[in-house]
């Protein structure tokens, strides 16, 4: 029960350009961002979205249950996306501002963590 109470609390940073891909088509699937974000489970009525925003741009880490439910939605094998796992925010914002406008996000550039 431990293990899988520590899964849930569990906090994924991922690399850049596979984590903005990822996002990206997970967007496109949903029809939007808003839509994709209410799959993953935010709430918001304001802003739905937000958590998401700051996932893209490298600011948070993917909840781990937000994460399975992503690859739930996107029909991806779990532990195939935790491959693209990283230990730390830094290695999972290297290159992030190529990610970003390699997908089409370059609106969300400047949101970026500095260096």
């Amino acid at each position: 029960m431990a293990e899988v109470l520590g899964k849930i609390n569990r906090k994924v940073w991922l690399a850049a350009q596979f984590r903005v891909g990822l996002i990206s088509e997970g967007i496109e699937k949903a029809e939007g961002i808003n839509r994709l974000a209410r799959i993953l489970g935010y709430k918001s009525r304001i802003h739905p979205a937000w958590p998401l925003r700051q996932i893209i741009v490298g600011k948070q880490p993917f909840p781990f249950e937000r994460l399975a439910r992503l690859a739930d939605f996107m029909h991806h094998d779990l532990a195939e996306i935790l491959h693209h796992e990283v230990l730390s925010a830094r290695l999972a914002n290297e290159n992030n501002e190529v990610a970003l406008m390699r997908y089409g996000f370059a609106s969300y550039s400047n949101m970026a963590i500095p260096r």
